[in-house]
């Protein structure tokens, strides 16, 4: 007799396999013939994520603990996040593979999907190599091209290219600290990174939506002028460019018994465009919806940490231009960057004292309510 599963989850990354942790009666499906790669990412990966999946940090597959999160402005001077112990670089490769191995649904590789249709109350899914299977849900975790949500859902989202490597250093990185390059006139909607993967090696990247056809130059630039001063001569290892989703609002997830998860959701970070973490939490949330059969509360759940608040915030942030920013580095450079400096009167004083800043102050005032919203639903 024909196997029906409960479930079929597309995509065997962090959105599917962390699905897969939480049920038994299901299949995952993927294109690929390894767990992990190819690594397409900078790897970052917050703690709240870990903790919600009831998940312990574990040394295989964490490359850097993160301390400090320092945004670089255009004229050299430093924004400081501090959240000690709460951000890590991890080994995404290993990761994934811990997630297969606590995974109870099954996992068949080397099955591309190419067709999907629902008859008489189950989902047909067809592979490139001559299988089908059935089940009662459906769970796209396919990324930003996801076949699911073109079959099932008939969107399209936009995708933007990012240009990265994991590159070889000469001079030692500090592993606690995650370097963020914000430059408009240079990158207008974007940022360049530098992801600590250890002493001598990190990732490395950029991605802009004004001048994603120029990406390639950007990152050279961004090496020889930045890099290199700061970090003397470096290697190029391995490419690790990669396409991702960028949405301005929220997008349908959930239709009758199918679901969307991470990059097939569009649900990346609004400002990072990171997307490990939101993609294992909508997974988690999928799967929950499965098994309390209620179908209904996935898209609600999903907005309550994905809300247009976050939209909003990203349209802010990136509307300052490199006066409004010099300025802000201007005024916390006397307590080293930290940006929570800003809560001092002093601070909102030598705030007022700068005509871009002044001019800007609304947005900065709907940013840290954004903030502070977010922060009580997340802690």
């Amino acid at each position: 007799m024909e196997k029906v599963f409960n479930t079929i989850i597309v995509g065997a990354g962090p959105g599917g396999l962390s699905a897969g942790r939480y049920l038994k009666d299901a299949l995952i499906l993927d294109q690929k013939k390894e767990i992990g790669l190819p690594v397409q990412c900078a790897e970052g990966l917050s703690k709240r994520f870990l903790d919600e999946m009831n998940i312990s940090p574990d040394p295989e597959w964490i490359s850097a603990a993160i301390d400090t999160t320092q945004i670089v402005l255009p004229n050299g001077k430093e924004i400081n996040l501090y959240f000690p112990g709460q951000n890590y670089v991890i080994d995404r490769r290993r990761f994934e593979k811990f997630l297969a191995r606590t995974s109870q649904a099954e996992i068949c590789l080397g099955q591309r999907v190419i067709d999907i249709e629902k008859r008489g109350g189950l989902w047909e899914v067809k592979t490139k190599q001559g299988k089908m299977f059935k089940s009662r849900y459906l769970i796209g975790a396919d990324g930003p091209f996801s076949i699911v949500r073109e079959k099932v859902f008939g969107q399209k989202i936009r995708v933007l290219p990012v240009v990265e490597y994991l590159v070889e250093l000469t001079n030692s990185l500090d592993t606690s600290k995650l370097l963020i390059y914000l430059d408009k006139d240079w990158l207008g909607t974007g940022y360049a990174w530098i992801f600590p993967k250890s002493k001598n090696r990190a990732n490395i990247g950029l991605g802009s939506v004004e001048k994603k056809d120029n990406l390639n130059e950007l990152l050279r630039d961004f090496l020889e002028n930045k890099v290199k001063k700061k970090f003397g001569p470096y290697r190029l290892l391995e490419n690790r460019s990669s396409v991702g989703p960028w949405l301005e609002g929220p997008i349908k997830i959930a239709k009758d018994s199918v679901f969307l998860v991470g990059d097939a959701a569009g649900l990346v970070d609004t400002i990072s465009g990171g997307g490990i973490g939101n993609a294992m939490l909508s997974g988690h949330l999928a799967a929950e919806a499965i098994l309390k059969s209620d179908p209904s509360s996935y898209q609600k759940q999903v907005q309550s940490f994905f809300s247009e608040d976050l939209f909003q915030a990203q349209k802010i942030l990136y509307s300052f231009d490199n006066q409004t920013l010099n300025e802000l580095g201007q005024v916390l450079e006397k307590k080293n960057g930290d940006i929570f400096y800003l809560k001092s009167p002093g601070a909102f004083l030598a705030f007022l004292s700068k005509p871009h800043l002044r001019k800007n102050i609304f947005g900065f005032l709907k940013l840290f309510l954004i903030y502070a919203k977010w922060k009580s639903k997340n802690t």
